[in-house]
C-alpha cells in the first residue's frame, strides 16, 4: 500500500492542505466547501504551544488531525507522510509537530518540515524551467504590507545553490478617508514602485502573487509592467502544494532535482562525528551530515566507551578547513572496570550554529545498573 503523500501549510490564521493523488498524479489542494482552501486555526493553538502549555500538543494534534480528515478517502495515519511549512520554523514548533503526528499514529521518520521560502523554491523548481530560468519573484500581500521574495539559482556550484532572498516589506497602509479611486491608485503605485525596486536591473521570468488583496480593479499599471515578458500567476496554495511537492521529493516521487540544493541562514553547515571502534575496525562515526535545515539535523546513538570519561566530537565545515575538536567530560560518571558502560547519545539543534548534545549513563545490563545521570552541552559549531 503506498503512502499517503501530504503537503500542510500551517499558519497563525489559517492552515491549508495539499496531497498526491496517485490516480491522476497531481496535487490536489482540498476544498473545504466553495472553492475554499483556508481551514481556521483554532485561536488558541499557536499561543499553546509557545507557551508550552500541556493542552497545547493535544489541540494542535486534533487540529491536525481534522486537516487530513478533510482528504478522501480518509487516509491511514500510519500510511502517510507529510510536510508542515511554516512562515518561520521556531523552538518548540519542530518538536510540537512530530510529537502531535506521533500521537496520531504517524511514524515519527515520515514527518518533514520547511519554511515558506522553502516552500516557494520547492514549488517552483517543479514548474517547467522556462518558468525559472532566470530569477523569480513570489509578492504576498498580508495585512496592510506586501512582503517581497526573489528566488535565484547559482549554476556555479554542484549542487546548484537554490537561495531565497527576503526584500524590505512594503507598508500599503489603508483607505483612510480618500475616495476609491485615490486609494487604488495610491495602491496601483505603491506596488509598482516594490516592482521596480525589487527588479533592480536584473532579468525575471515570473513571478507569484500570493494574497488575497491583489486585484485587476486597482493594480492597473503594476500589473502591466509585471506581466512584460513574464509568467505571472496568482492564487493562494502556493505554499502547501510546494510543501507536498518536497515531500514528494524525500519519497522519491515525481521529478529528481538532485542537481539542486537549497540553501538559507536555517542549514546546518557543520558535519559532526566520532572516532569509535565498529567491529574492530576504527571508523569516522557521523552524527550529523552538513546540508540540512536544523530543525531536521539530528542523531541518537549508543556506544560504549573505552575507559575514558571524556566524549570528544569533530566538526569539520562543508566548505572544508581543518576539523575542530569539542570535548565534553562527564563529569562524576561512575566508575567500572573497562567497557562496561553504555551510554546513550542525542544530537539535536538549537539554531543552525548551536548543537545540543544530551549524554545520558545506561549502566551495563544486570552487572551495572545506570545511575540516572544525564549531562548537557552545547556546541557552537
Amino acid at each position: 500500500m503506498e503512502k499517503t503523500i501530504i503537503g500542510l501549510d500551517l499558519d497563525r490564521e489559517n492552515a491549508q492542505i495539499s496531497f498526491y493523488n496517485t490516480r491522476s498524479m497531481e496535487l490536489e489542494t482540498v476544498s473545504t466547501g466553495q472553492n475554499c482552501y483556508l481551514i481556521p486555526t483554532p485561536e488558541d493553538l499557536f499561543p499553546l504551544i509557545e507557551e508550552s502549555v500541556e493542552l497545547g500538543l493535544m489541540a494542535l494534534a486534533n487540529f491536525l488531525k481534522s486537516c487530513i480528515s478533510l482528504i478522501k478517502p480518509a487516509v491511514r495515519m500510519d500510511m502517510a507522510c507529510m510536510m508542515v511549512t511554516m512562515k518561520e520554523m521556531r523552538l518548540p514548533w519542530p518538536d510540537a509537530i512530530r510529537d502531535a503526528c506521533e500521537m496520531l499514529g504517524m511514524c515519527r521518520e515520515d514527518v518533514f518540515l520547511q519554511t515558506h521560502a522553502e516552500s516557494f523554491c520547492s514549488y517552483t523548481l517543479n514548474q517547467k524551467k522556462d518558468i525559472w530560468m532566470r530569477r523569480v519573484a513570489l509578492f504576498e500581500y498580508e495585512g496592510t504590507k506586501i512582503y517581497p521574495s526573489v528566488l535565484s539559482v547559482d549554476y556555479g556550484t554542484k549542487p546548484a545553490l537554490v537561495t531565497v532572498e527576503q526584500k524590505k516589506e512594503v507598508q500599503m497602509g489603508t483607505k483612510g478617508i480618500g475616495t476609491e479611486q485615490e486609494w487604488n491608485e495610491k495602491r496601483d503605485r505603491l506596488f509598482l514602485q516594490a516592482i521596480e525596486d525589487t527588479f533592480g536591473a536584473e532579468n525575471f521570468s515570473a513571478a507569484y502573487l500570493i494574497g488575497d488583496s491583489f486585484d485587476k480593479s486597482w493594480a492597473v499599471e503594476s500589473l502591466q509592467f509585471l506581466c512584460r515578458r513574464r509568467h505571472v500567476f496568482q492564487g493562494r496554495n502556493l505554499y502547501t502544494k510546494g510543501a507536498c511537492y518536497a515531500a514528494m521529493q524525500r519519497m522519491g516521487v515525481g521529478k529528481n532535482l538532485d542537481a539542486y540544493l537549497y540553501y538559507s541562514e536555517d542549514m546546518v553547515e557543520t558535519n559532526l562525528s566520532m572516532r569509535m571502534e565498529i567491529r574492530g575496525k576504527a571508523s569516522s562515526y557521523l552524527l550529523v551530515n552538513a546540508g540540512v535545515n536544523w530543525f531536521e539535523a539530528g542523531h541518537i546513538c549508543e556506544f560504549i566507551p573505552d575507559g575514558t570519561n571524556e566524549i570528544v566530537i569533530y566538526g569539520r565545515s562543508m566548505r572544508g578547513g581543518d576539523a575542530e575538536s569539542y570535548s565534553i567530560v562527564l563529569k562524576g560518571l561512575p566508575q567500572r572496570p573497562g567497557r562496561t558502560t553504555r551510554l546513550w547519545l542525542q544530537a539535536s539543534f538549537l539554531s543552525a550554529k548551536r548543537c545540543k548534545i544530551t549524554i545520558r549513563d545506561l549502566g551495563f545490563g544486570e552487572f551495572y545498573p545506570p545511575s540516572g545521570m544525564v549531562w548537557e552541552s552545547i556546541l557552537e559549531v
